[in-house]
């Protein structure tokens, strides 16, 4: 599938699906061998023009209505919002699944508010499209049709829109391929030192610059190849992360990191020009860490006895910190620790809490018409610990009291067990080389996915449609998933209860292991499914007994996607999917009320 960005981006041609959440191609980038990333401030750099105000408007296209969905995109946009908040100290507008209005009227907000000294930064994640013909390339936003330009933006339009921005530098960063019709090469010289480099930042600063940086040509990219990111907007965000220097520029962390990582781990070539006709004067993008100083204080200091002996403060103690996460079934729950109300949590929007101290706390949860669940919980340090709370309904004596919550079933004959104890203690999450120490208490969830016939048997319809009583339902949106769960006392697992149970104790790529060949023995998926899901229990289990933890459906899970409240995560990899998208550390997103022939679920307790 292609994208192309507009302008300065160029877009990937996509082809429409019925099946929106499933794996798209890809988005592609390249890494370089290290270099020089950061260009320091001395006496030759004007102070008043490094201390200008930093603006970024940041796109990140996942959920499409009418064609493929991508699978990275928001996390992407995320992700690169985080760090230019936090390290650059960027004012940001994120756009997830955006309109072409949205678009357009955010970028017309910026450019009324944006002045002369400011940078301003746009990142865009999302198919696009560029007409050979016209030799045209478009954005597409997230209600674009694949046939009708209508809703889709012209390169043209982002042109036009840049030359009235009155920013000194702006910079596009494009996870897609471009048209080099947009574009003219750079041709900067980055071998420079000492008082020449200086000269030469300085020149950079003072110059205006209109650039692109685009993760590849008019080839297809990859959406995939970073882990839970895309290979170009992993190097990018690697790139930044690991900036030592209070000053660098855009050119040299391209050719410095960028380009060679994503050359080296994937078939597109990335590349870094000057956006023609917008206004560009030969300067260049350089990006500045927040706490950085031309001038830093010194630190203080403190009087030692007589003669005026000095000696520096003593360091700041290292604090221990750890990460909570806590998951209700109430809505609108109040989330105390240690007596400190922290803010409050609802079904599938858990409260999510950084950076507190490491050790035992006491967490309370109250919330109106349920009795108060409270648990003494360990935070361990630079981990992620999870807690769901199943809070009981406070009985009316003027009501009739709610249905009692059925225990995990015991170990019977056939079908007499269809849920397994996943232990309490710590799992790592992610994928190999980026793992994360998480931990999640004890649980059930069911041995396979939720069949045709048991959701007949309890909702008195079955939507799919691919029809067998012991193939997994699918068809249903969370609604209907959170609802059936709910009927038969249990709910929807949160995502990192599907991890920890699909994972099993693994830190491999697959369950199984490390091969992709060994997918045939234990899920269906595009090359062995003849197109269609299949009834559950078929294939091998994983080392705790679970059934279809890879293959066959998705699964809905509890967890929202990325904390906005739009869209519910998917895990598992289906039918209609490679081998790659059947990794248990995959996450996807789509809207709650979606239906998919790829789609179903199971529960948890």
């Amino acid at each position: 599938m292609k994208k192309t960005l507009l302008t300065f981006l160029i877009f990937l041609t996509f082809l429409l699906t019925s099946l929106p959440f499933v794996k798209s191609e890809e988005r592609s980038v390249t890494v370089k061998p290290k270099r020089d990333l950061s260009v320091e401030a001395k006496k030759g750099v004007d102070t008043a023009l490094l201390n200008t105000k930093y603006h970024a408007i940041i796109i990140g296209n996942n959920n499409y209505k009418y064609i493929k969905k991508l699978n990275t995109a928001i996390a992407d946009a995320n992700a690169v919002d985080k760090i230019l908040r936090e390290k650059f100290g960027f004012k940001t507008k994120v756009l997830l699944d955006a309109t072409r209005k949205e678009i357009l009227d955010t970028m017309n907000d910026f450019r009324k508010k944006l002045g002369g000294d400011d940078s301003f930064l746009i990142y865009y994640a999302g198919h696009g499209e560029f007409d050979k013909t016209a030799d045209k390339s478009y954005w597409l936003p997230v209600d674009a049709l694949s046939d009708s330009p209508t809703e889709w933006i012209m390169a043209d339009d982002i042109t036009s829109n840049i030359k009235r921005i009155i920013s000194r530098h702006i910079l596009i960063v494009s996870d897609s391929c471009y048209s080099g019709t947009l574009t003219r090469a750079v041709s900067g010289d980055l071998s420079k030192s000492g008082e020449m480099r200086e000269e030469f930042i300085k020149k950079m600063i003072e110059r205006p610059s209109r650039t692109l940086m685009a993760s590849g040509g008019n080839e297809p990219v990859s959406d995939s190849g970073g882990g839970s990111h895309s290979v170009f907007a992993s190097s990018f965000l690697k790139a930044l992360n690991e900036a030592d220097k209070p000053f660098f520029t855009a050119e040299e962390i391209f050719h410095g990191r960028v380009k060679e990582i994503v050359t080296g781990k994937s078939e597109q070539v990335p590349e870094y020009n000057k956006i023609k006709n917008s206004g560009d004067k030969g300067g260049d993008f350089v990006f500045q860490v927040k706490t950085a100083s031309l001038n830093p204080p010194i630190p203080p200091l403190i009087k030692g006895g007589e003669g005026g002996l000095e000696a520096p403060l003593p360091p700041t103690p290292v604090v221990l910190q750890g990460h909570l996460q806590v998951n209700v079934n109430a809505p609108s729950a109040r989330i105390y620790v240690n007596g400190d109300e922290k803010g409050t949590a609802s079904p599938g929007s858990p409260l999510n809490m950084e950076n507190l101290s490491t050790g035992t706390a006491s967490i309370r949860v109250e919330a109106e018409g349920y009795e108060s669940g409270q648990r003494t919980v360990t935070i361990q340090r630079n981990q992620w610990t999870q807690e769901v709370f199943e809070l009981k309904r406070v009985q009316v004596a003027s009501l009739p009291p709610p249905p009692q919550i059925t225990p995990p079933l015991k170990k019977g004959g056939e079908g007499g067990f269809n849920m397994v104890l996943i232990p309490s203690g710590e799992f790592m999450a992610g994928v190999p080389g980026s793992l994360k120490g998480m931990v999640i208490s004890e649980f059930y969830i069911d041995k396979y996915e939720v069949t045709q016939r048991e959701y007949e048997q309890v909702m008195g319809k079955n939507p799919s449609i691919f029809k067998g009583s012991d193939r997994p339902v699918e068809q249903v949106t969370w609604f209907e998933a959170d609802e059936y769960c709910r009927k038969v006392g249990k709910r929807l697992p949160t995502e990192w209860e599907w991890e920890k149970a699909a994972k099993a104790g693994t830190t491999t790529t697959y369950y199984w292991g490390e091969s992709e060949s060994m997918a045939d023995s234990y899920a269906w998926y595009y090359k062995n499914s003849d197109s269609k899901p299949h009834p559950v229990r078929q294939k091998k289990p994983n080392a705790y007994g679970l059934y279809d933890m890879a293959g066959n459906v998705w699964e809905w899970t509890a967890s929202d996607y990325d904390g906005s409240g739009k869209y519910k995560t998917l895990r598992v990899g289906s039918w209609y999917d490679d081998a790659g998208s059947v990794r248990p550390s995959l996450r996807i997103s789509s809207a709650p009320a979606d239906r998919y022939a790829a789609g179903g679920f199971r529960c948890a307790q």
